[in-house]
């Protein structure tokens, strides 16, 4: 056999093998028992899963076998979700698995209470579905990404976060009538340091009413008056 001839073969080969991949999907899309028949939602805490599957905006004809990107895309572009998948469950299910942005303060709007996320920007959650110990803060992203912060450097130590604000170039963390200033590009092993910080003068016997924690490796901190 010829090397044209073997190249030849080859090459019909690969196209009938090309054929049957590209026309098996397509025949498949015509097929009933590949419609997509249900849409399963996992990872669902706040948002609404029939709102959610309304926004995929499915055709009554939708495949199983159908490209998923543009569902997945569309899933990720739902207010209050932060990242999305899907796959598919033949021969007629699709599971889409969302991760919803996690609010990170509570904040006024229009005279009623909202939920921020991460980025300042409000969710489209009920703020009573959300956990009791959110700080208030104004609607302010450079506020918001540092209480974003200090939820993944110390968990327990924001719990205690009543409220946060902006001062001037700083911001403010406020329990009570203490306040802790710090810088708003604070990093996690500063924020780590400045928790236990705030720990080590818990255990001290004198009060105090301000920790600055803005310059790395020092603390100031001023006392409560006696």
């Amino acid at each position: 056999m010829t090397t044209r001839r073997m190249a030849f073969l080859v090459a019909l080969l690969a196209a009938g093998v090309a054929g049957v991949w590209v026309g098996v999907p397509m025949g498949m899309q015509r097929l009933e028992y590949f419609r997509v028949h249900q849409v399963e939602v996992a990872g669902l805490r706040f948002l609404d899963e029939r709102d959610v599957v309304r926004r995929l905006a499915l055709s009554e004809h939708a495949s199983i076998v159908d490209p998923l990107d543009a569902v997945r895309e569309r899933a990720a572009e739902i207010p209050g979700v932060a990242a999305a998948s899907v796959e598919r469950r033949f021969p007629g299910t699709l599971r889409v698995s969302i991760l919803e942005e996690l609010p990170v303060s509570f904040a006024m709007q229009d005279d009623r209470l909202v939920l921020l996320d991460r980025h300042g920007r409000v969710l489209p959650f009920d703020p009573a579905d959300a956990p009791v110990a959110l700080p208030v803060s104004a609607k302010d992203s450079t506020t918001a990404a540092l209480l974003a912060a200090v939820l993944r450097a110390d968990a327990e130590w924001y719990e205690t976060i009543e409220a946060a604000h902006r001062d001037g170039g700083d911001v403010l963390l406020e329990t009570g009538a203490r306040r802790i200033r710090v810088r708003p590009d604070a990093t996690l092993e500063t924020l780590r340091w400045t928790a236990n910080v705030v720990r080590w003068l818990g255990e001290q016997s004198k009060g105090w009413v301000e920790l600055d924690t803005r310059f790395v490796g020092r603390a100031f901190v001023t006392l409560a008056k006696s």
